[in-house]
């Protein structure tokens, strides 16, 4: 994996983030170290050395933490919904940071495709109708009768399933049935559509709601979003929370 220089790190949802701000200070501190080694692990957003998972042992020593104290600050981080460890392997991973690695390996693979053969051929005084590039959601038969203007085929594109990773605090059965209700309504499941709605799922999973309860909610009212149920008892389809969640710590 080559090395980035940096990741996108937001200030405001790091002040806004009800998680982050009821850690101590030194919790807090901990955390941003942690990120820093997760964002040069070779499984970015993951705490992995040589292809395992770290141990608390040597996270400590890389740390400067005794074993007493870093198992107290992991706890905190662990139960306040800060951190997730894997429960398959143990390693401990930022959720945010794991999800915006897979889309910067989407978005890299799109651009080795070369983009719209059209578009690539065009200059700033061309005339003609732009056609888009196709989504990550073509099915293979939709891209083997896609064609541009000029009658060339264009260039193929993976499905999203094969770039899209279901987070494990996700109920996988409420999810998939939901996206069932999005393709029968023809809202696009591309990677970065899905991840959308996984950031707000988060969202509100943070501000108290139950994930299951909000994917059985959009199942029954067939809806292409994820919202809160509504409060009045109207059943009808509720506004969007305003809801602040830390963008790069999640």
């Amino acid at each position: 994996m080559g090395k980035l220089p940096a990741f996108q790190f937001y200030p405001g949802d790091w002040r806004k983030d009800v998680g982050v701000q009821s850690l101590s200070f030194h919790d807090r501190g901990v955390w941003w170290e942690m990120l820093c080694l997760m964002h040069e692990s070779e499984r970015r957003g993951v705490l992995v050395l040589n292809g395992h998972p770290i141990s608390d042992d040597c996270l400590g020593r890389l740390l400067g933490l005794d074993k007493q104290i870093l198992n107290t600050t992991l706890t905190t981080l662990l139960t306040s919904g800060v951190a997730s460890r894997d429960e398959e392997t143990g390693a401990i991973y930022s959720r945010r940071m794991v999800r915006d690695e897979n889309l910067r390996k989407v978005r890299t693979m799109a651009g080795s495709k070369g983009g719209n053969p059209v578009l690539l051929n065009q200059n700033s005084t061309t005339k003609d109708k732009q056609i888009p590039t196709p989504s990550f959601a073509l099915s293979s038969s939709e891209e083997n009768n896609t064609t541009s203007s000029a009658g060339r085929k264009l260039r193929a594109v993976p499905k999203e399933e094969e770039s899209f990773t279901l987070p494990d605090w996700v109920p996988a059965n409420p999810w998939n049935e939901w996206i069932k209700v999005r393709k029968k309504i023809k809202a696009p499941n591309t990677p970065y559509a899905l991840s959308l709605a996984i950031r707000d799922l988060d969202k509100l999973r943070s501000a108290g709601e139950n994930p299951e309860t909000v994917l059985n909610l959009a199942i029954s009212r067939g809806w292409r979003g994820l919202f809160a149920p509504p409060t009045n008892g109207s059943g009808s389809r509720p506004a969007p929370k305003t809801i602040y969640a830390n963008e790069v710590t999640r």
